[in-house]
């Protein structure tokens, strides 16, 4: 079968052709990657904020404008103002439980659905914006689940189901890197790069 087979929309199996995924995504990175707070520059900035939390080099002016500008790109800048508010969080917790999501990334295996719990107990984190803020930390595991994706793809904003996701996203990046799909990022697929793709396909991106 050269094409992914997904439940959607009507609960109907439907099947993308592998060759539609390098355009999806494309078309995703149009509508998300403008400006130095677009998908890769917010990549890279994440992969640099886990590295410094491993080696205690995190610095909270880094993490505040990392929350800031997760949420600005998910179009909800609200978010941020409510997480970052002192009476809701502490400083100290913020960086605790980012610091133990990280931590739970990079056990082996990596801990999906613990990662995002930890999130998650940050107030003012639901599970959408808090896979937003894991993909960016760790977007060779980690993709988006939010209301859109839930709702069309069947599967619940709860921990659990972000965990069944991620696997479902990782099955689908393995399957295009072994039928040697060509990413127009030029690495091989990633969850987060699926996802991508799997969101400009339910909003007929082009």
């Amino acid at each position: 079968m050269n094409g992914i087979s997904i439940t959607a929309l009507v609960k109907q199996q439907v099947i993308i052709p592998h060759s539609d995924f390098p355009n999806l995504l494309t078309a995703h990175l149009n509508q998300s990657n403008r400006g130095p707070n677009g998908t890769i520059a917010l990549e890279s900035r994440g992969f640099a904020l886990r590295t410094s939390s491993l080696s205690s080099q995190m610095t909270w002016a880094g993490l505040d404008a990392f929350i800031k500008d997760v949420c600005r790109w998910g179009d909800y800048a609200g978010i941020s103002g409510r997480v970052l508010k002192s009476k809701n969080n502490a400083r100290a917790k913020i960086e605790g439980k980012v610091g133990n999501a990280i931590l739970q990334l990079n056990s082996t295996p990596p801990d999906i659905v613990g990662a995002l719990r930890s999130m998650m107990e940050i107030k003012g984190l639901g599970v959408s914006f808090a896979s937003k803020h894991l993909r960016f930390l760790f977007p060779e595991y980690c993709p988006v689940l939010d209301s859109i994706l839930s709702s069309r793809l069947f599967y619940e904003l709860s921990a659990d189901d972000y965990g069944r996701f991620a696997a479902a996203c990782r099955g689908m990046a393995d399957e295009l890197n072994s039928a040697k799909i060509e990413s127009p990022l030029r690495k091989p697929w990633r969850p987060s790069d699926v996802e991508a793709a799997l969101y400009a396909w339910i909003n007929e991106w082009k």
